[in-house]
């Protein structure tokens, strides 16, 4: 049986954003093309 390892969130969701912002900042200057986000909904249900 593994034993269970506790995290820090908040530094692993830092450690993502931060190669997020540099992949996409790697792309805008490569290609000049900006990221973005979209959210696409779809059928009547507003939950």
């Amino acid at each position: 049986m593994a034993l269970a390892s506790v995290i820090d969130g908040k530094v692993a969701a830092a450690s993502v954003i931060e190669a997020v912002k540099n992949a996409a900042a790697g792309l805008e200057a490569e290609t000049g093309v900006k990221t973005g986000l979209a959210v696409v909904i779809v059928g009547d249900d507003p939950a």
